[in-house]
């Protein structure tokens, strides 16, 4: 059994042995569906987005998963912001108020990054496992 971060995944690396040993191909079933997985917690995160103005939603984007040659198992896609939107971090953490080295005043914080990605992992869970599923089926694995 495999964790990763808060979910187990039982069979995990038997998973990933048996897809190691299928074509290159196969991976590309795993790019394409973590990109609809980030998407799905792409637009979470845009539906929790707790500014008015708009500006961050409209910097929040998806970087899509792409092969790598260092690490030719490993694929994600991620959620990030594009320059302008630098107050993600102090929005979803919260941060104090300070001038001259006084505080003035505490700004809590309002999560929406964190509860998008927990709230998505269900749905998530379930795209990388029907593409995984395919893979094999369509690669040569149990039929």
């Amino acid at each position: 059994m495999s964790r990763i971060g808060d979910v187990e995944i039982e069979g995990l690396d038997e998973l990933i042995t048996a897809f190691m040993k299928l074509p290159d191909d196969a991976m590309l079933y795993l790019e394409q569906a973590s990109n609809v997985a980030g998407n799905v917690v792409l637009q979470k995160t845009k539906e929790k987005v707790p500014e008015k103005s708009g500006l961050l939603k409209s910097k929040l984007k998806l970087i899509k998963a792409r092969k790598s040659d260092k690490k030719p198992y490993a694929l994600n896609a991620r959620v990030t912001v594009s320059k302008g939107a630098e107050h993600i971090t102090p929005l979803e953490l919260g941060h104090k108020l300070i001038r001259n080295g006084r505080t003035y005043g505490k700004v809590e914080a309002k999560p929406f990054l964190r509860p998008a990605a927990d709230e998505s992992k269900s749905a998530v869970a379930e795209i990388m496992t029907s593409a995984m599923d395919g893979a094999i089926r369509e690669m040569g694995g149990n039929k």
